[in-house]
């Protein structure tokens, strides 16, 4: 949403808006000339006020949404705001279980500085992860989680990988691969579809009645990764060397590459812009070394991701790799917690907290223990339910040369400066 508010600024419109709490995307839309306050309210729908655009989690009794229909005011996703936005832009979208945020900001740079809106910050994004750009094209993240993607139309895309993720609106894989078959068969004849090194994506890809670029190792691709270089079909050989960690980034700029390139940019030109790319807000982000203490914060909530963040965080050759996991939504950890503990298995200590419900409420027996429960292998597996308990028992036990993952979508975020803190503060 703060993408979208700084966008609607970029573009002239007057923008206010609420959040149930404050925050760095709060202030960095205030920053730019949004009125904002924190706590949602009737009275903060100002006079003059055109539509009011909502997030999928604000619900029906919302004060502001009831409001607005008192007033006769349209009442919007925030997908219809970020389609109207595109409008007159060429449209580039990446959808996909994982890497969405990550692929289009690289995609962006790719193309020199397109237009860009994704929902994690960018450090070019004013605190936001949105930035205007020059030229035609417009890159959107394009969400499948409330099935929104439904309501873009642009002109091509990457599908990154199809997985089963978001359990309260999904009730299988079938159903996924459905409503991505129904965003690619939506591509006009004239664009182009790259399918991601995922056999889901592959077979999703066959629905797109357009141009498909396969990126994998598989006969007939455009281009696969092979160690630290992307190779073409027709022979080149582009050096990756990316500052972004993990075989799973180069894989994302790989599919990148391959849309800039349609899009008319040169593969080493394309690189060359992405290779300095340290990555989108909360993926794999450092928060600060202390004591010999490397600590890393990363959004990763599902299996898949959270194998991909240990095995970069196995890249960097740690003495060991510390994962604190706070499992996100009961419906999730309720279908995937076997999944969970092998991921987390590859960790040598493991701490997994208690579910942040986020839009949820609790389910009797899901909590953290069923996770803990999956865990085999680590020197240590602890379940600490509370996040404001976890820097007290896990940092005596920290050694110089740890890498400690904080990983999760909810206020696990918060926990990373706090290790730090506990640990004497970071080192000079």
């Amino acid at each position: 949403m703060s993408a979208l508010g700084l966008l609607a600024l970029k573009s002239g419109w007057a923008v206010s808006g609420t959040d149930r709490d404050g925050g760095p995307a709060l202030d960095a839309l205030a920053a730019a000339g949004a009125t904002v306050q924190v706590g949602h309210d009737a009275g903060a729908i100002p006079a003059g006020a055109d539509s009011v655009f909502v997030s999928t989690a604000i619900a029906d009794d919302n004060p502001e949404v009831a409001a607005a229909r008192d007033l006769g005011l349209p009442v919007l996703h925030r997908s219809d705001l970020l389609a109207m936005l595109m409008d007159g832009h060429r449209g580039l979208a990446v959808a996909g279980a994982h890497g969405k945020s990550t692929t289009t900001a690289m995609l962006s740079l790719a193309l020199g500085g397109a237009t860009l809106c994704v929902g994690a910050e960018v450090p070019w994004g004013e605190g936001t992860g949105a930035a205007w750009g020059d030229g035609p094209w417009f890159c959107a993240e394009a969400d499948e989680s409330d099935r929104s993607l439904l309501r873009l139309r642009p002109e091509a895309a990457i599908l990154l990988n199809v997985d089963h993720d978001h359990h309260s609106t999904y009730a299988s894989i079938d159903d996924v691969e459905d409503v991505f078959r129904q965003f690619v068969s939506a591509l006009p004849a004239s664009g182009v579809l790259v399918a991601g090194p995922d056999a889901r994506a592959r077979a999703v890809a066959e629905s797109a009645p357009c141009e498909v670029r396969m990126v994998g190792h598989v006969e007939g691709a455009w281009g696969r990764v092979d160690g630290g270089s992307l190779v073409l079909a027709d022979g080149r050989v582009v050096p990756l060397p990316l500052a972004a960690p993990g075989d799973h980034n180069r894989e994302n700029a790989a599919c990148a590459v391959a849309l800039a390139d349609w899009c008319g940019v040169d593969p080493h030109d394309a690189v060359a812009r992405i290779a300095p790319f340290t990555g989108v807000g909360r993926r794999f982000e450092d928060k600060g070394t202390a004591c010999g203490v490397r600590v890393v914060d990363d959004y990763a909530h599902h299996p898949v991701e959270v194998a991909a963040t240990l095995r970069a965080a196995r890249d960097q050759q740690p003495g060991r790799v510390v994962a604190v996991f706070q499992p996100h939504l009961y419906s999730r950890t309720r279908e995937l917690a076997a999944e969970f503990g092998r991921a987390l298995s590859a960790a040598d200590v493991v701490v997994v907290t208690d579910v942040y419900a986020a839009r949820e409420q609790p389910e009797p027996g899901v909590d953290g223990t069923l996770v803990t429960r999956s865990v085999v292998g680590p020197q240590e597996v602890l379940n600490v339910p509370r996040l404001d308990d976890v820097p007290a028992v896990l940092v005596p036990d920290l050694r110089m040369g740890d890498l400690v993952l904080t990983m999760g979508a909810g206020d696990i975020t918060t926990l990373g400066p706090r290790i730090i803190e506990a640990l004497g503060g970071a080192d000079a």
